[in-house]
């Protein structure tokens, strides 16, 4: 027998048991997905409100930082380079 088609069986199982493997996935997903509880919209609401109140808040606290760290430092060059 010839090694071409001594390969043909294994080729087609392996196929049959990737497509098999992936419908199986699919399935799983399908039931996990029905165990899922989805938050209401006011809880997406209030939480994306938070959380742009948070990044401004931390944007505009990193922003003053930078600034005052940026003035101390002229300051220091000022001092240090006469």
């Amino acid at each position: 027998m010839s090694r071409v088609s001594e390969m043909a069986p294994v080729r087609a199982n392996w196929m049959t048991t990737k497509i098999d493997n992936l419908k199986k996935f699919y399935r799983e997903v399908k039931l996990e997905m029905k165990r899922v509880t989805w938050p209401s919209r006011q809880d997406v609401i209030n939480t994306t409100v938070i959380t742009v109140i948070a990044v401004f808040f931390f944007a505009f606290y990193l922003f003053v930082i930078d600034v005052a760290l940026n003035k101390g430092i002229e300051e220091l060059i000022k001092v240090i380079g006469k």
